[in-house]
């Protein structure tokens, strides 16, 4: 099992409700986990109260001017929003938080689990951050849950994957710095090749999802860079 604790944080951006916060810090103390992030919002004295045991994660919480600086070394940032920001519109395929724990999340990697306002969820600049986009399954009456309760549903899932055995563990992935390097030679050459100035950014945005959802190994990424690197010298 993982040491959750040390890999797995919680960022809320910009939460309205102070009940909330409360109610989710209580739910990462359940969970074992205990790095809050919270973009702009101050803690008040209702999240506090709400919060029962978990008073000390407020206590310790981080508080971010904005998602960019909250989300700063992290190599998965898993956002959550309503399913009508996903899909082609988009470029984003949702998962499940079931399939994300067993597949993606428990690899050993930092996670970055965000969470978007209550009336508004996350912006797509704030999407566009993430290389994972989560979905909870709801009443396509009224699929949207509670801050709270989103937050609770997660992180039971995290639980439930760590505990069974059932988690993809792995221990010699590329980390955040490797990504951003693979990332950098891939733009490098869409450069080299005149691809469409214009479209570069929005296509390496797609590219970094998948990056991060390839669980690359240490000499895969030597491999991938050698084959990059030849590439370019024969373009020049």
């Amino acid at each position: 099992m993982l040491d959750l604790d040390k890999i797995i944080s919680v960022v809320l951006v910009e939460p309205k409700y102070q009940g909330n916060i409360g109610a989710v810090a209580r739910s990462m103390a359940n969970s074992g986990i205990s790095d809050l992030r919270i973009v702009k919002t101050p803690i008040e004295t209702e999240a506090i109260y709400r919060s029962m045991h978990g008073r000390y994660i407020l206590e310790n919480a981080k508080i971010f001017n904005s998602l960019k600086e909250a989300v700063s070394g992290f190599e998965i940032i898993a956002g959550t929003s309503d399913i009508s920001k996903s899909g082609e519109k988009f470029r984003r395929v949702p998962t499940g938080p079931e399939e994300f724990w067993s597949t993606n999340g428990l690899t050993g990697q930092k996670v970055a689990l965000v969470f978007g306002r209550e009336d508004n969820g996350l912006n797509y600049e704030e999407l566009g951050m993430c290389n994972f986009f989560l979905k909870i399954i709801g009443n396509p009456e009224y699929p949207v849950y509670n801050l709270s309760h989103a937050v609770a549903i997660i992180l039971y899932e995290m639980i439930k994957a760590n505990y069974s055995g059932n988690a993809t563990i792995t221990h010699d992935l590329i980390g955040r710095d490797k990504i951003d390097t693979l990332a950098g030679r891939l733009e490098e050459l869409l450069a080299k090749i005149d691809y469409n100035e214009q479209e570069i950014d929005t296509l390496m945005n797609m590219l970094n999802r998948i990056i991060a959802r390839a669980n690359i190994t240490d000499s895969e990424f030597f491999k991938i860079m050698g084959i990059m690197r030849q590439t370019i010298n024969r373009l020049q």
